[in-house]
């Protein structure tokens, strides 16, 4: 018998051995070992069916029970258990059932092998665990040696192999792989293809990278080296286990909380990983350490969960924690929506609440947190699918919405709960650590990737297609939050702070003696014991600015304020340069003004540094007017909101779109498209299209308007209206502003007392 202990890095099944696992040892090297590894499911319907259906398996490779399971609604429940002996033949096996049996109930079918397998040994991709092998290489026991919730768990040195091409293989055919690995940079050239072939795979067999991060690797790369190995006769094989060719997953789009979303065909490989980041969706936020974490704590595959959604992540961590508790995983949706009064519905078909903020401009504006405030609810009020509408005695009773929920622990928080405590922990250790060091790197990844689980936590309790879903328990989730930031906004006033703004889980407020942090700990603390939820401040800023709609100056807008923080960071919301279809040039000129503003911590001041912003306004317009801009700056990216043929009246992006499918490529919903504003009659020019662009065609006037817009957005504030503004760029002298143009908002802290104000044109 040999021991080994390591941190599992893959798992597959095998038409042989069962399953194949990857283990990174210990002693830095890869392992491989074997498992047998049966697939369990159940069926559930009238006898005489699961009759037969039992008569049409017993010649398939698959062993049958009777058996009895928990349902999450309705109890234990007498079903036909299904065993097959081999995970490669459960699809096919599960498909041919599904079309014989169609009117029959499927459980624990869709559930990835790595979820199976966690649930049944307690291991988890990346988890620090220690093998047993009896003969050759198959495994007689495995066995945790952590956990997912640990905060600094050890963790192996993985060795990554970073490969990107030049350029965007969709604009133009690059000339070179830019390869990185330890301490090495090369540049492979691609005109020699028989070279470069002949250096990858040198590379891949001595170094033997556990990843390989790529840029366009799903869309280009990796078919690219294919194809050169046909034409070459020279053999390509990214995997480790060289007996597998490398694994690709259909392209697909889909709609996700409202938004268009496209995913490239995706290219998986066996023994280590790939991940192409220019086709994941969350991964750009937290890197291969965040992949990591929530690969740990969901239980996916770490070139599964970074470049699926966060939702898929907490459907894994649904479907694990009811396979551990023995309840079935229903194949079908789950319950529909309970019952309701009018009046209850009008109560409780409402969102998040969001105050509409005071305008203008207010020195020492601190934001109170919730920590995960949503996630928090759905733990500290045991809210769950099952446990809400139900008619116990010891039941917690909302009156308003007719509901009482159940005080047995659900399956929704029990998922939840140490996700959210880890979380939390980690946020307040990070509040102490030096933002230059290791540690707080690292951390900061695992807050960011946790982060976006907790933030579909409550949004998959109402989702259409979540197994474990149900709207009621998503509205009561909403309620009480929406009574949690109430209690908090009176425990704020009560203690003299202005409330400027609210929004959902966070609260701005200030008060005049208010100025630093040691300030609002009587506030944070009295809020925390009334409410029990994790609450924090996130920073005191100088001053934060709230914007008016563009529609209507009267409103402003809830998502629409910035404001410099102590470390030279901005908090913006709304603001173009967060946008993604602001061309690069005019993002950074509006974030080169808004670090102009941040230099001045009296918000009284900040009509000073007026003639500074118009300088640099004039000078980036010269450089429109002047082609000195590279055009590469001025793509403008937007996402396809729906199929090409669904548009009645095309949108610029859509145009662009078209122009793109007429030379045979493939659009589809959700893709992000980039294209330049040009003086033709379709006002767009696709730049991906195979013709040299003439920068001639560039429409300079749209562009200096775009760079108009978002230098008024940031000055709009300070009471500079788009006419002033104007006028200040087209004087030949200068312009005094009007006591009234400053003044216009009487209600604006900033403008209290200011009387005229002179910029001089440069």
């Amino acid at each position: 018998m040999k021991e080994y202990t390591g941190w599992l890095l893959d798992l597959y099944p095998h038409p042989k051995h069962g399953i194949i696992l990857w283990l990174v040892g210990e002693d830095k090297k890869p392992h491989s070992f074997t498992q047998q590894f049966p697939i369990t499911f159940y069926v559930g319907g009238p006898f005489h069916r699961l009759r037969q259906l039992w008569k049409f398996l017993q010649e398939k490779p698959a062993r049958l029970y009777r058996t009895r399971r928990n349902d999450l609604h309705e109890g234990m429940k007498d079903v036909l258990e299904i065993k097959v002996l081999n995970p490669c033949s459960f699809d096919e096996l599960f498909k041919e059932v599904n079309q014989q049996f169609p009117d029959l109930l499927y459980y624990d079918t869709d559930i990835p092998l790595i979820l199976r397998y966690t649930a049944e040994y307690g291991v988890f991709p990346l988890g620090h665990c220690k093998i047993e092998v009896n003969h050759g290489w198959e495994i007689s026991k495995i066995a945790p040696l952590d956990t997912p919730w640990e905060l600094d768990p050890k963790l192996p040195d993985l060795r990554v192999l970073n490969i990107r091409p030049d350029i965007n293989p969709a604009h133009a055919l690059p000339q070179y792989l830019s390869v990185n690995f330890d301490h090495f940079k090369y540049q492979l050239s691609l005109d020699d293809p028989r070279k470069l072939l002949f250096s990858i795979n040198s590379i891949l067999r001595q170094y033997d990278p556990d990843v390989i991060l790529t840029s366009y690797g799903d869309t280009w790369l990796f078919s690219y080296l294919e194809i050169v190995s046909k034409k070459t006769g020279i053999p390509f094989n990214p995997n480790r286990d060289l007996a597998k060719s490398v694994h690709r997953k259909k392209e697909i789009s889909f709609i996700n909380y409202g938004q268009a979303h496209h995913r490239d065909v995706q290219v998986h490989l066996f023994g280590r990983w790939h991940i192409d980041e220019q086709n994941c969706m969350t991964f750009g936020d937290y890197g291969l350490m965040g992949a990591i974490e929530q690969a740990r704590v969901t239980g996916l595959p770490v070139q599964e969960i970074a470049r699926r959604s966060p939702g898929a992540g907490i459907a894994a961590m649904q479907n694990l924690t009811a396979l551990r508790r023995n309840i079935l995983v229903p194949y079908q949706q789950q319950k529909g929506e309970i019952p309701k009064t009018y009046e209850e519905l009008v109560e409780s078909d409402r969102g998040g609440l969001i105050f509409q903020p005071l305008p203008g401009v207010f020195p020492n504006v601190a934001i109170i947190d919730f920590m995960s405030m949503y996630p928090s609810i759905i733990v500290e009020y045991n809210i769950s699918p099952e446990t809400v509408g139900v008619e116990e005695e010891d039941a917690f009773e909302i009156p308003e919405m007719g509901i009482k929920i159940s005080s047995r622990e659900g399956l929704v928080p029990a998922a939840l709960r140490p996700m959210v405590e880890k979380r939390i922990k980690i946020r307040r250790l990070l509040r102490n650590m030096n933002k230059n060091g290791s540690c707080y790197i690292r951390y900061k990844a695992h807050k960011d990737a946790l982060k976006w689980l907790c933030v579909v936590a409550y949004g998959r309790l109402g989702f259409a297609n979540s197994t474990f879903g149900r709207i009621n328990s998503h509205e009561v989730v909403s309620f009480i939050g929406r009574k949690m930031l109430l209690k908090a906004k009176e425990i704020t006033e009560s203690q003299s702070f202005l409330l400027i703004h609210g929004y959902v889980d966070s609260l701005f407020i200030c008060r005049p003696d208010a100025t630093k942090e040691e300030d609002f700990q009587s506030l944070l603390e009295e809020i925390e014991q009334e409410l029990n939820l994790p609450i924090e401040l996130e920073e005191v800023y100088s001053w934060m600015a709230f914007l008016t709609s563009k529609q209507n100056p009267n409103l402003t807008v809830p998502n629409l304020f910035f404001g410099p923080g102590t470390e030279g960071e901005y908090k913006i919301r709304g603001l173009a340069c967060r946008r993604e279809d602001t061309p690069v040039f005019i993002a950074e000129t509006q974030l080169q003004i808004l670090q102009i503003l941040a230099e001045e911590k009296d918000p009284n001041q900040l009509k000073n540094l007026l003639p500074e912003v118009l300088k640099i306004l004039q000078e980036k317009m010269s450089d429109l007017s002047n082609r000195k801009v590279p055009v590469e700056e001025l793509l403008v990216t937007q996402t396809l909101s729906k199929e090409l043929m669904e548009y009645k009246v095309p949108s610029p992006a859509a145009r662009a779109a078209n122009q793109l499918q007429a030379i045979g490529k493939d659009i589809r919903m959700g893709q992000r498209i980039q294209f330049l504003y040009v003086k033709t009659k379709q006002g767009v020019c696709a730049w991906d299209l195979p013709e040299p662009f003439n920068p001639t065609f560039i429409d300079i006037p749209k562009y200096k308007e775009l760079l108009f817009r978002a230098v008024h957005e940031v000055l709009q504030p300070l009471g500079v209206t788009k006419a002033v503004l104007r006028n200040w760029m087209f004087s030949e002298a200068s312009y005094l502003v009007s006591p009234g143009v400053l003044h216009h908002r009487m209600e604006m802290p900033l403008f209290a007392g200011l009387k005229r104000v002179r910029v001089d044109v440069i």
